[in-house]
Formats: C-alpha cells, structure tokens, sequence
C-alpha cells in the first residue's frame, strides 16, 4: 500500500487487512510524507505483521509502491490494496487458493463493487476472466482494477516489472499494458474488492493529465501491434474507447471508427499480437458500445454491425459476453 494524506480512509483499508481469513501475511505501507494523521494511525496500529516506511519527501504513488514492493521480499505473493480501497474478508485466501492450484498463473484480479466516498456500494462492475480475453481487452481499456490484483513475485522479478515512475496518473494501466503480454491473468468472477470513488481521488481531480498519460499507453499497445499511430488514428482509438465521449458528433464521423476497427483486426492479422479471434470478438463488443454511447440508433447500429461482421471475414458471434461483462447499479442503504 501506498498512502499520502489518506486519514479518512486509511483505516477502513487496514481493518479489511486484518479481518481476512488468510493469516499469513504482512502489510507494507509506504507514507509518501503525508502531512496530515496518516503517520499517526500507522503509528497506533500495533499488529506485528504492519511495516511502515516514510519516504522524507513526496515521491509520488508508483515510486512508493516500487518501494512498498521492495521491502516485501519473502512473500510469494504481492496483493495491492490503495489506500481509500477496502477488501471483502475471504478475498486474500481465494485468491491464494486459485494461484496455488494455477502455478502458470502470472495474477489475479476480482469483480469490483464500486462504492461512494462513504463506502456504500453503487455499481457491481464486471470485466473479462481469462488472459486472452483480458489481454484484447486492455487494448481499449483497464480490465484490471489495481485494488483487487494479487501477482506472483517470480513473475515480477523475471520479467523485470515495475511501475513506471515517470507516469504519474495511470501507473497502474501502464503496469497492466505490459505485465498481461508477459504472463497470464486471470480475473475470480467474485466482488471481493470494493473500490471507493470520492471527491479529490486522482481520477477525477486530475482527468487531463490522467488522460494523457493513458493516450501514452494507447500509443505504446499500438506501436507493439506495428502501427505508428498518427493523430487521427489516436483520435479514432480514443473516441473508440470511450475515453474522449462527447468531443466529437459521432452521427458525421462514426464510419471513421468502424475504418480504425477493421484496421486494427487486419494490422494483427498480418502482426499477431492477439488471438485473432478474440481480438475479433472486442472490436465488435467494443464498437457496439461504442454506437450505443452514441445513440446511432437500432438500425444505424444494426447496418454498422453486420458491415463490421462482413469486413472481418470470419463468423464470430461474441455477444453472450455482455451477460457476462454487465455490471449493474445496487442502492445499499
């Protein structure tokens, strides 16, 4: 864990820790020189697995959890857990379970229940299970929630992976854009991470910038696919995923996507760096999303999908994995 100016949260976190079912651990906890009560509820903590280390001054969250990571150096297993996120009690003995039974198994994430700044649930959020599917779909988007991720230390360490200090906004994705090539990982269809979204978090408070350095990755999965991506190919793929919605009138430009969708799947056909079908399979997922965000209309979307179908030259039918992807809202009171 890393942690820098996370009073308010910090102990909802730790207490999640200590109430798992699987004893046998330690908590590593980098204070990145918070200013406020951070050190004094590290300090009043007095569980014996806790280790506290202080960076003098602020280094930013992927250098603390390089070094959070660092200092842990005995375990098999790394587990991630930010600061303002929380656990459900039996998440670190299934994951461990899982790996121990899948020894080619690189990590392993869960199904996130998303929850307000007050911890109370309001989104069951799914994403892909299996390594090819996780891998096409990192492509397009972050199918790892960092909270929810335990990875195999071997893995770490053989393949020389660390987070890279000079993102600072998207360090995770950027981690995940390269780890999920390097190994195989697979995601527990189970909600045993609860992911906080609140005022102030860096997702929301610094989107700009989070959002260039997630075009950054963008650029880099499809360098390794063979493009050099020029703007308006960066711009289809962004709009593609969602990320710049509402920047442009799709109702004049959606046959841009639709071009940019059957360029990817012909670049991996001469390139592969995915499994051509399922690569296949999140292009049309991916796209009829991205004509229902836009309100293209029943038939509009229909015509577009079977263009899709028919320039991908192969019969693939990818759509019983909405059921399986569709996360929905939950009111807890």
């Amino acid at each position: 864990m890393a942690a820098y100016n996370a009073q308010d949260y910090l102990d909802t976190a730790l207490k999640s820790v200590f109430a798992q079912s699987f004893e046998d651990f330690e908590v590593v906890v980098v204070d990145d020189a918070s200013s406020d009560n951070t050190p004094q509820i590290l300090a009043a903590c007095k569980d014996p697995r806790l280790k506290v280390f202080r960076n003098e001054t602020r280094r930013g969250a992927a250098f603390s959890r390089n070094r959070a990571i660092a200092e842990a150096l005995d375990r098999r297993y790394v587990a991630i857990l930010d600061a303002d996120d929380f656990w459900a009690p039996e998440k670190l003995e299934r994951q461990v379970r899982f790996m121990e039974k899948h020894p080619y198994a690189a990590g392993l994430g869960t199904y996130v229940y998303e929850t307000d700044q007050n911890g109370r649930r309001n989104k069951a959020v799914r994403f892909p299970l299996y390594p090819g599917q996780i891998r096409c779909s990192t492509l397009f988007r972050c199918s790892l929630v960092h909270s929810s991720v335990m990875i195999r230390r071997s893995f770490l360490v053989e393949n020389s992976i660390r987070y890279n200090e000079s993102f600072s906004f998207s360090h995770d994705y950027e981690l995940w854009s390269r780890a999920v090539f390097a190994g195989n990982f697979h995601l527990l269809p189970c909600y045993l991470t609860y992911y906080r979204r609140r005022p102030g978090q860096i997702s929301s408070s610094n989107a700009s910038a989070q959002n260039k350095h997630a075009l950054q990755v963008y650029c880099n999965m499809l360098k390794k696919m063979g493009f050099q991506p020029k703007d308006e190919e960066l711009s289809a793929h962004i709009r593609l995923t969602g990320m710049a919605s509402g920047t442009v009138n799709e109702q004049e430009h959606y046959r841009d996507i639709l071009l940019w969708c059957i360029a990817l799947y012909k670049k991996n056909e001469k390139n592969p760096v995915f499994r051509p079908y399922l690569l296949a399979n999140e292009i049309l997922l991916r796209f009829l999303k991205y004509c229902t965000m836009n309100s293209l209309g029943l038939l509009k979307t229909l015509r577009l999908m079977v263009s899709l179908h028919w320039n991908l030259s192969s019969l693939f039918f990818p759509y019983f994995q909405l059921f399986q992807r569709m996360s929905r809202k939950i009111n807890d009171v």
